[in-house]
C-alpha cells in the first residue's frame, strides 16, 4: 500500500522539475534577448561600429543598415556607463519563432540626454529548447516619446 504511494510522489517530483526546467529554459531566452541588445549598445556606445556590424548578421551588405550603424556608433559615441532606461521588448515570452522590434531607451549613466532606438529581433526555434536569437538592425535615435516602426 505504501508503495503505490511513493510512486505517485516520485512521478509528481518527477514532473515538477521537468516543468521547472523548461520553464526556467524559456524565460532565460529574454534575459539572453536583453544580453545581446545591451552588448551592441555598449559597442555603438564606444564607437565600436565593427563590433555591432558583426552583432548584426546581414546589415553589412545592406547599404542602409549599414549607414544606420556607422552614423549612429559616431554620433553616440560617448564616456559613462550604458544605463538602461525603459526596455520594451517586441518579442517578449515568445514560446516559438517571433520578430519584433525592441524600444529601448539608454543613456551614459546620467551623462547625456536619454536616447530611444528600436532593435529587430528574431527569435528562431523553441525558447525553452535553447531557440536562437538574433539582432537584425537597429534604428537611428528616435524622438522621447515615439514608438518604433514595425
Amino acid at each position: 500500500m505504501l508503495l503505490p504511494r511513493i510512486w505517485k510522489i516520485v512521478v509528481l517530483v518527477l514532473l515538477f522539475v521537468a516543468v521547472s526546467f523548461f520553464a526556467a529554459r524559456w524565460l532565460t531566452a529574454e534575459n539572453r534577448e536583453r544580453s545581446a541588445v545591451v552588448e551592441l549598445l555598449r559597442a555603438q556606445k564606444d564607437g565600436d561600429w565593427p563590433t555591432m556590424l558583426g552583432m548584426l548578421p546581414g546589415c553589412s551588405q545592406r547599404p542602409a543598415c549599414r549607414a544606420d550603424v556607422i552614423a549612429n556608433a559616431k554620433r553616440l559615441k560617448g564616456p559613462g556607463p550604458l544605463t538602461i532606461l525603459r526596455y520594451d521588448s517586441g518579442t517578449a515570452y515568445s514560446p516559438s519563432a517571433a520578430s519584433g522590434e525592441t524600444r529601448v531607451a539608454w543613456d551614459r549613466g546620467g551623462a547625456s540626454a536619454a536616447v530611444v532606438q528600436c532593435v529587430e529581433v528574431q527569435r528562431s526555434g523553441i525558447a525553452f529548447l535553447s531557440g536562437s536569437i538574433s539582432l537584425r538592425s537597429i534604428s537611428r535615435p528616435l524622438p522621447g516619446i515615439a514608438s518604433c516602426a514595425g
